[in-house]
């Protein structure tokens, strides 16, 4: 911070025929202070750039925060529904989805098996299912 005190600051000078003497002192200190005004104003533009750029990354990471969270909270919903299915209703899906073949091949990749890996509730499902 510049110190701004001066002669002519604290004690102001009654007579004015001093102030028309000493003009050229009082005219370097308005043009001191012109520049130092003028350097600070620079300071507080570049500063709202600064600010303007955090200001436009912090939206843009709250939006994308939000995304995330709407995306998470879908995907909750999502696995709600399907713990709320009766056993039932997962066996008639595992049934529907054994190949016509004979023998069931297991492989992890493809239905039925892959939908084991959807939950351990539909593991469990699947792994007491005779017909699997």
């Amino acid at each position: 911070m510049p110190d701004l005190e001066t002669l002519y600051s604290r004690f102001p000078p009654a007579n004015h025929s001093a102030i028309e003497l000493k003009d050229h002192g009082i005219s370097a200190i308005i043009t001191e202070r012109q520049q130092q005004l003028d350097g600070v104003l620079h300071e507080i533009t570049g500063l709202e750039t600064v600010m303007d750029t955090i200001n436009n990354i912090h939206r843009h990471l709250v939006e994308k925060k939000d995304k995330i969270v709407q995306s998470i909270n879908l995907h909750n919903k999502l696995t709600r529904a399907l713990w709320r299915l009766p056993t039932e209703v997962i066996c008639q899906i595992f049934v529907h989805r054994l190949p016509k073949r004979r023998h069931l091949w297991v492989i992890s990749k493809q239905a039925p098996m892959l939908l084991t890996r959807i939950c351990r509730r539909w593991r469990d499902v699947a792994m007491g299912l005779p017909s699997l």
